[in-house]
């Protein structure tokens, strides 16, 4: 609002009663009775609540028009000078069509810069909520108090309210603002009093932006505007405000006044930034904390099938470790390689037996090429399995023994007797495979003795 230094001397002393539109806006609020302003050509620039409810017109319906209850000539009459005389009664109409009797109390209440009177003020009364018509100085006492009632919640209003009230007269250039706007901006009402104050201490980023935006408004022939800018305060900081104006034009259209309140926001902006400072946080941390998830997840999985291709190798070396094999028709054949300890010989055993039992084997060749030595343990483990094997019906055949092994299982003595051993693999199958062959159509022979050596160890009758 740029414009010249105010001359209203109520602008210069804002404390001053003044019925100015900014003070009735809050009145028409907060008044207990029907309040009608109306300025010279009968046009009504002010409509509270309580008229809307006695007559039926909302505000936006008759504010810029001539009043909608009354003829103009009773309007006219609000203006004549009236001394200690009982209030005007007038018919009127209401909005939905029903008459109602109206008890009027007029006063005029605002004078132009030549004196002359430019705005008057009724209060309205349906006529059977009336005192005695001939009560006329009841009458004009309860007017004085509605006035007065009216005023006081006014400034308390303007006093309580976080708001600061504005009024801003386009023609005059007068400003006036509520007390409540030192508390935003820390300045006294003497500095803030120049129109063209506001627009030199709005931000400089801000400031074409918000007077294009009112510009713009009172151009147009708009009604209201709303603007949020950042207004500088005495001490050098900005506060974040929300400004919320009413424009209000004569009869021909032109601008006559701004009426306003300007929110202080800057705490809810404040918060508002913590706020989406902490999303953005929490934003990022959710993201992190996702991707550490996934991180995590991948892990799983990798040590899952880690775990699997450790399984699998572990069964790669159960298997090789007790590598049972069929090489014929119920004939197995156990290469072993390497050292047996209690644990392999467990495993081979459980192997062994399964396989017996799978493939309902009569043989079972135990090929000790691969193992350099054995103590005597490990001699009583591979005993045992032959043991084990027989129980089941399955002759076990030992080949590949070599000379420091054969000293060891001499050493057990009895336990070797009955043992079919043979020097090579090769001569084991040729045994075992023959014997199996022809075990289908005649009882098996028995085996020779132990210690025997190559074909002959197994008799006579199995070197054919």
């Amino acid at each position: 609002m740029t414009t010249e230094q105010a001359v209203d001397p109520s602008v210069v002393h804002p404390s001053r009663p003044r019925w100015d539109d900014a003070r009735l806006a809050v009145m028409a609020e907060v008044a207990p009775v029907a309040m009608v302003v109306c300025d010279r050509e009968g046009v009504v620039r002010f409509w509270n609540r309580e008229a809307a409810r006695l007559l039926g017109w909302a505000e936006e319906e008759v504010i810029g028009r001539e009043l909608p209850c009354l003829g103009r000539a009773e309007v006219d009459a609000w203006w004549e000078p009236r001394g200690a005389g009982a209030p005007l009664v007038s018919r009127g109409v209401r909005k939905d069509g029903s008459g109602v009797e109206l008890e009027i109390k007029p006063a005029v209440v605002g004078r132009d810069a030549s004196g002359a009177a430019s705005a008057v003020v009724a209060v309205l009364r349906e006529a059977g909520d009336a005192r005695r018509p001939g009560d006329a100085a009841a009458a004009r006492s309860e007017a004085g108090e509605a006035l007065r009632e009216s005023e006081e919640r006014f400034r308390m209003v303007t006093l309580a309210t976080q708001d600061a009230i504005y009024d801003y007269n386009v023609v005059t250039g007068a400003v006036w603002r509520s007390d409540s706007f030192e508390r935003i901006s820390g300045q006294p009402e003497e500095v803030y009093a120049d129109a063209s104050w506001w627009r030199e201490h709005i931000h400089p980023e801000d400031v074409n932006n918000v007077t294009d935006a009112l510009g713009s408004a009172m151009s147009s022939g708009a009604s209201s505007w709303t603007a949020e800018y950042r207004l500088r305060r005495a001490n050098g900081d900005y506060a974040v405000l929300v400004d919320r104006g009413v424009l209000l034009r004569d009869a021909s259209g032109e601008l006559v006044k701004v009426i306003g309140a300007v929110s202080d926001v800057t705490e809810q902006r404040r918060l508002e930034a913590q706020v989406q400072e902490s999303m953005v946080r929490l934003k990022a941390a959710a993201e992190a904390l996702e991707e550490q998830n996934q991180r995590l997840e991948e892990e799983i999985i990798e040590r899952m099938r880690s775990e699997e291709s450790l399984r699998a190798q572990n069964e790669a070396i159960r298997l090789m470790s007790a590598p049972v094999v069929q090489v014929w028709d119920h004939v197995l054949a156990l290469p072993l390689i390497g050292s047996i300890d209690d644990v392999r010989a467990s495993r081979i055993t459980e192997t062994l037996l399964n396989e017996v039992v799978r493939t309902q084997a009569r043989f079972s060749i135990m090929d000790l090429t691969g193992i350099e030595s054995v103590d005597l343990a490990t001699t009583k483990h591979l005993l045992d399995m032959m043991r084990a094997i027989k129980l089941l019906g399955t002759r076990g055949v030992v080949s590949g023994i070599s000379p420091q092994i054969a000293a060891t299982m001499t050493e057990l003595g009895a336990e070797t007797q009955g043992l079919v051993t043979f020097g090579t693999l090769k001569d084991a199958l040729r045994y075992a495979i023959g014997a199996a062959t022809r075990a289908a159509a005649a009882p098996l022979p028995r085996p020779g003795p132990a210690g025997g050596t190559g074909a002959r160890a197994a008799g006579p009758a199995d070197r054919r």
